[in-house]
């Protein structure tokens, strides 16, 4: 009992050691990111427009991808693990990860049609700047889709941390960071020369880093889920 206790004890201690490496190394990109940001653009004009565009798509991320359904989702695949087995588990997996696409696919698609009115509400003084308020409207919609980029990466750790896997979940957030950094920092450059405003390549960053959150999990997720499709 003492040696499964010690081996129990030692897997805690290196889960928590990996989850922490990834959580600061999460940490210290999200820094060089911010610093990176305020060095480009400072506070102003396009910087205001790019917080109100990507504040709308954060609320919602805080209900879906780590707010109570995913929490539920997890709670109830682990369930399905221990009492039903693999495959009807990752049966119940595929048509939860459908229905909860496809719901995020019609709440992402609203919020292009209505970005304007949306941006109106929150940020009512923007109208009074010229060009402002249409900027942003621009980058929420581009923005937009990153609800079910990240909706889907918290659902992914989730499982994976179901199955013992921490290391690439807690590092997932760093490949955000670091999309958005490469990949924002890239288009901002090249923006201009297309008549685009430079912190519009921010928002592409954006939505890049959050595809990479989700896709450095895939591999570890469909190799532990045969039949996840």
């Amino acid at each position: 009992m003492a040696q499964v206790s010690t081996t129990q004890t030692g897997t805690i201690a290196r889960a928590a050691g990996t989850v922490s490496l990834a959580v600061f190394a999460s940490r210290i990109l999200g820094l060089v990111r911010e610093q990176v940001f305020a060095g480009l653009f400072g506070a102003g004009y396009a910087f205001d427009a790019f917080v109100v565009a990507f504040r709308i798509p954060n609320l919602l991320r805080d209900l879906f991808a780590e707010g109570a359904l995913s929490s539920a989702f997890v709670t109830v695949f682990t369930d399905y693990e221990q009492r039903l087995g693999h495959e009807e588990t990752w049966r119940l997996a595929n048509n939860v990860i459908f229905c909860f696409t496809l719901f995020l696919s019609l709440v992402v698609l609203g919020g292009m049609i209505f970005a304007p009115k949306i941006v109106g509400v929150l940020a009512p003084d923007f109208g009074a700047v010229p060009g402002k308020l249409p900027l942003t409207t621009l980058m929420t919609r581009i923005l937009f889709p990153f609800l079910i980029l990240v909706s889907l990466a918290a659902l992914a750790m989730g499982i994976l941390n179901t199955k013992g896997k921490f290391f690439v979940p807690s590092l997932a957030s760093s490949f955000f960071n670091l999309g958005s950094i490469v990949v924002g920092v890239a288009l901002s450059l090249v923006a201009p020369r297309f008549g685009v405003e430079p912190i519009v390549g921010m928002a592409w960053g954006a939505l890049a880093g959050g595809l990479l959150q989700l896709a450095v999990q895939l591999p570890l997720l469909l190799r532990g889920g045969d039949r996840l499709q």
